[in-house]
């Protein structure tokens, strides 16, 4: 009498690769934290100063401004250069809600936000 080898044992093949999260932007809505008419320094309306000031601005995972730059002033002069700030100002109290990588993880983003100012 004989006796034959078990059989090997069959190896279940590998469980898929748990699928990726798809990627999400950052929610960036600037409405909520926009310069109003009370915002607009005295010096600048006595100067009938207006124009679009541009920012390029950082936001981190946490969606709290990181980094302001003016990369285009509202104009040359120094009542330009109030509405600039007040811009960057208003723009750094801002909260965002952060993206989203691949993997699940809150990332930051950058972007950038004009400003036009008009006197009414």
């Amino acid at each position: 009498m004989s006796i034959a080898p078990a059989p090997a044992p069959v190896e279940a093949p590998p469980a898929p690769a748990a699928p990726r999260a798809a990627a999400k932007p950052a929610i960036v809505n600037v409405q909520s934290c926009a310069p109003t008419n009370e915002d607009y320094p005295g010096p600048a309306v006595k100067a009938n100063a207006t124009g679009t000031t541009r920012i390029r601005f950082t936001i981190n995972a946490q969606g709290a401004v990181e980094k302001v730059e003016v990369v285009k002033s509202a104009g040359a002069s120094r009542e330009h250069r109030l509405l600039d700030r007040v811009a960057a100002d208003k723009l750094g109290t801002c909260k965002f809600t952060p993206g989203v990588d691949e993997n699940g993880k809150p990332v930051g983003a950058t972007t950038d936000v004009e400003y036009v100012w008009k006197l009414q």
